[in-house]
């Protein structure tokens, strides 16, 4: 026993001098004289390429790359938004870390529509035949006006030819050719990273760069293969898929995205979009995959919505009211019957549960882990922000 720790500490010793080894001989040459003799340095970090990161070789970047903990994307992002969230201490300290940390401006959104634009003009000029896209329509953060600063992703939904395709049965034959034809279309594309299939999706990062400062926003995308079903009336689009297993039921869904989208951007007002984007980044800074942002969308726009869709309202304290809802999940229990009526609903949701709007066989909160938002819920409920605050939409 005693042999083995030995064994272990010497190893970690080992490990630890290598490393400040490898370090002293990668930093012998400052950034400065790096970039100006880059052809000595011709291997690139990808996160750190605003210092210009540059390494004479593979091995010496690889080293980089496992030994620094910059290189998760939000690692200083995050740091630092941690700090400013814990500094806020009234209505004005919010709305302006929300207009100087959160909410992204006008010429920035115009560059990540291009980014956007050159990926759907790429579907549609290098997919032939039988899965050449009538449309591919941009849904997500980005297209619904809730997207932060940082990372926003983006579902393009990939509309396959109406002559084509008219029902769900023949997408789920073809999916997996689909797939494997938008996958091959973006892989070549430099600009394209982390292209994969996944079971419904093809997935990927692309940067969008800021105007002026030139810093990277990484956009996630989704392509998502869809039936368009134009103008047929979604209540027997909900009828179809109340016949259909559960696995189908999944491919309806970006189906049903114009009016998924519809309903999110529908009459919401400037202020419930502010709170959205914040609970989003407070989420983001806190626990970065749980729960979703459409699920936290859904569950703000609810509460508002309960309060009779106030048009003006005190940001501290509608944030405390949805703090104290994710705080105690059990009580979450959230559906609209906008487009569907109480007859598509399963009655065996699990609690908490939140319905997809136009998608009653869709629980957004099953897709959720609620234990670590809620410790971090209750700590934020401590901080003077929320302590002052009325747990109200007023």
């Amino acid at each position: 026993m005693v042999n083995s720790l030995i064994q272990e500490q010497s190893k970690r010793i080992l490990f630890r001098v290598s490393y400040l080894v490898s370090v002293s001989m990668v930093r012998q040459f400052s950034w400065k004289y790096r970039r100006e003799h880059s052809t000595q340095f011709p291997f690139v970090c990808d996160i750190c390429r605003h210092t210009k990161g540059r390494f004479k070789t593979l091995k010496d970047k690889e080293n980089h790359d496992k030994m620094t903990s910059r290189h998760n994307r939000n690692f200083k992002t995050m740091a630092m938004a941690s700090g400013s969230i814990d500094s806020i201490r009234d209505e004005t300290d919010l709305e302006k870390f929300i207009r100087d940390h959160v909410q992204t401006d006008d010429a920035f959104r115009r560059v990540c529509k291009g980014v956007i634009k050159n990926v759907s003009d790429i579907l549609k000029n290098n997919i032939e035949g039988k899965y050449r896209p009538d449309e591919v329509l941009k849904t997500g953060s980005t297209a619904k006006g809730t997207a932060i600063k940082g990372k926003s992703d983006v579902d393009l939904v990939f509309f396959l030819s109406r002559t084509e395709y008219q029902s769900i049965d023949q997408l789920y034959d073809d999916l997996p050719t689909i797939l494997s034809d938008i996958s091959k279309a973006l892989v070549m594309k430099p600009q394209f990273k982390n292209v994969r299939v996944q079971r419904r999706a093809v997935s990927f990062q692309t940067d969008c760069r800021e105007p002026g400062t030139g810093h990277a926003h990484v956009i996630d995308v989704d392509i998502l293969p869809a039936v368009n079903f134009g103008d047929v009336d979604i209540r027997i689009i909900h009828s179809e898929m109340k016949e259909a297993s559960a696995e189908k039921r999944n491919l309806y869904t970006p189906s049903l995205t114009k009016w998924q989208r519809d309903f999110i951007k529908k009459d919401r007002t400037e202020q419930v979009k502010k709170l959205i984007r914040f609970v989003k980044f407070w989420k983001n800074v806190n626990v970065q995959h749980s729960p979703s942002s459409f699920a936290l969308e859904l569950l703000v726009i609810y509460l508002w919505n309960q309060k009779d869709d106030p048009t003006q309202f005190q940001l501290t304290n509608a944030l405390k009211k949805v703090i104290e809802t994710i705080a105690d999940p059990k009580k979450i229990r959230v559906e609209f019957f906008e487009y569907y009526s109480e007859e598509f609903l399963e009655r065996d949701h699990s609690i908490p549960y939140i319905i997809d709007p136009v998608n009653p066989y869709s629980n957004e909160a099953a897709k959720c882990r609620w234990k670590d938002i809620r410790r971090e819920a209750n700590k934020f409920l401590q901080k003077p922000l929320l302590r002052s605050a009325t747990s109200e939409f007023v």
